[in-house]
């Protein structure tokens, strides 16, 4: 019962910058199939080296949503949908250095993954290498938008991204004015012309 048994809990796991209604569908499949769930928080700490297609993990613009700040934006996200708060934890999920996932989720636990994006396919390679089972959640549905289209509209002042989210995330977003800390992002990317971390910030879908 609860998180007593970890091997009869499974992790979900994604950057989650921000978390928009395709993690809520995400979240809410496990949740289906599973009494406790581990929402694990991609790149934790900055990425060190992105992957072909998805080089704007790296990017201090593509993540400006701390570790912190992106479990309290779950978990309002999941009071906002009825759902316990001792039904959810949350760890770090350093996909980026698959090594360095034993240290935080151990290998007993079922790694819930979707394959919607090339990107899910080489993490379920990364996670079955280090020796993890993973489950695909088949009945996730593709959004039309990501969180590359959000952080877009946020950056161009498009209100539109509110659709895309939650309210109770969209009100975080707002009061923690995340816009304009990726519009100081991104001006800091384009004078330095660096994709890399200088401070601040964290950097998945």
């Amino acid at each position: 019962m609860g998180f007593q048994d970890l091997s009869s809990v499974a992790c979900i796991h994604g950057r989650f910058q921000p978390f928009h209604l395709g993690h809520v569908d995400y979240l809410s499949a496990a949740l289906s199939q599973w009494e406790s769930i581990v929402v694990g928080i991609a790149a934790p700490t900055p990425v060190p080296v992105s992957f072909p297609g998805v080089e704007h993990r790296n990017k201090p613009s593509a993540n400006p949503l701390t570790y912190l700040e992106r479990t309290l934006l779950i978990r309002a996200c999941c009071r906002e949908l009825g759902i316990a708060d001792a039904r959810i934890e949350f760890s770090p999920f350093p996909i980026d250095e698959p090594s360095l996932l034993k240290h935080y989720v151990g290998k007993s636990m079922i790694c819930a993954t979707t394959r919607l994006y090339a990107w899910n396919e080489e993490k379920i390679r990364r996670l079955e290498n280090e020796g993890y089972a993973v489950v695909v959640l088949e009945k996730c549905i593709k959004q039309p938008f990501d969180g590359s289209t959000i952080r877009r509209h946020l950056m161009d002042r498009d209100p539109d991204w509110k659709d895309m989210v939650l309210p109770s995330v969209a009100e975080l977003l707002v009061q923690w004015a995340i816009d304009d800390r990726i519009r100081d992002f991104a001006q800091v990317e384009t004078l330095s012309g660096s994709d890399n971390y200088t401070n601040g910030g964290f950097s998945q879908k």
